[in-house]
């Protein structure tokens, strides 16, 4: 529903129709004849239809509306002075349209035969003086208010191309963690159940351990989706390496971790965007390195956190690869980077991620 403001705003057009009550000024002092009065209100009706429907449209039939306009003027304005209200009309309304050469020659039109027909009818050269006065007035008004009305409707559309982006951006990055996070996950719940399947004859206590820790990392992955939905990433470096560390143990993978700087001095954003590294980095050994040991190391280096990650395993990782595509595109983002190649001793999986180093903590 429009609100009185809105309805009674001064870039509404038809708001602006209340000025034709000028018209009837000149009958207070000489009352036309019925028959005159009649055709007066006729064509005002007309124009009202004419002036409405042009603009609306705010195209090449303000032209057209602004020809009746000076007609109705010029040919009134012998009866009654009032009617030069019709050529300010027509002023105002190319006023809303981008000034070019056609648009100010129409203008000088309008005030020229105003002028002339004002000076011959007027009963004093003071109404003619203040004719031109509406004229300007209304054609800078209607300028003013075309303007703020352009405005308007490109600052909407900025918003909306920044919404799209914004939405966009919003969707590669819960693919990237939904990616992340079950993708690791998958892995260990694939792994853990065939190393159940292997027990459920020989050891039924452990594979009952296996099947409970099945049904708890399920359980984990679920809430992280959730997480990952709504943009509450809140795993820690620290966590998802002490995870890391288990789940490699768990796979039969010797694992340990160095670090030369406490990952508490990282900002929440750096320390989650690391924490998705050691993710895919493990998701990946776990895929496919047939590796019997994993290091994974985090240390200050000058400026930047440096995460390393190396296995003894085939080698063969592409960087390219959807996910640690996706995780380069996510240090990117942080002004990071990532590089994946052979291991120190040429066998293996040597990565490594590095970020500026920002500190902030956790909130």
């Amino acid at each position: 529903m429009i609100s009185l403001r809105e309805l009674t705003s001064p870039n509404r057009p038809w708001i602006h129709l209340l000025y034709l009550g000028m018209f009837f000024f000149g009958w207070f002092y000489a009352p036309p004849e019925p028959v005159e009065a009649a055709v007066s209100l006729a064509a005002m009706a007309g124009f009202i239809a004419v002036y409405i429907f042009a603009m609306r449209r705010l195209d090449w039939t303000i032209y057209p509306a602004a020809l009746v306009a000076v007609l109705l003027g010029l040919v009134l304005l012998p009866q009654t002075p009032g009617a030069g209200v019709y050529l300010v009309f027509a002023g105002a309304m190319l006023g809303r349209l981008r000034f070019t050469p056609l648009v100010w020659l129409a203008l000088v039109a309008v005030s020229a035969s105003g002028a002339t027909a004002m000076m011959m009818f007027a009963p004093t050269p003071l109404m003619t003086l203040g004719f031109l006065g509406l004229v300007a007035m209304a054609t800078g008004g209607s300028v003013i208010a075309s303007r703020n009305e352009r405005q308007a409707a490109q600052a909407s559309q900025t918003q909306a191309r920044a919404a799209h982006v914004a939405a966009e951006a919003e969707r590669q990055r819960i693919a990237r963690d939904l990616h992340d996070l079950l993708g690791h996950t998958l892995s260990v719940v694939t792994l853990k159940a065939e190393i159940a399947e292997k027990l459920i004859d020989q050891d039924r206590d452990r594979a009952r351990r296996e099947l409970r820790a099945i049904q708890s990392i399920s359980r984990e992955a679920m809430a992280e989706v959730r997480e990952a939905v709504i943009g509450l990433r809140g795993r820690s470096l620290a966590d998802a390496l002490a995870d890391a560390v288990q789940r490699l143990r768990d796979a039969g993978i010797a694992a340990r971790v160095g670090r030369a700087e406490e990952t508490e001095g990282l900002s929440a954003e750096a320390s989650t965007a690391l924490a998705m590294a050691v993710r895919e980095g493990v998701t990946n050994i776990l895929r496919h390195a047939e590796a019997g040991s994993v290091s994974l190391t985090f240390r200050r280096d000058g400026d930047h956190a440096r995460l390393e990650i190396v296995d003894d395993g085939v080698g063969g990782a592409d960087a390219a690869g959807g996910g640690l595509s996706g995780l380069a595109s996510r240090l990117a983002a942080l002004d990071g980077t990532l590089s994946v190649g052979a291991g120190p001793s040429g066998s293996g999986t040597r990565l490594e991620a590095s970020l500026p180093w920002t500190g902030g903590g956790h909130d």
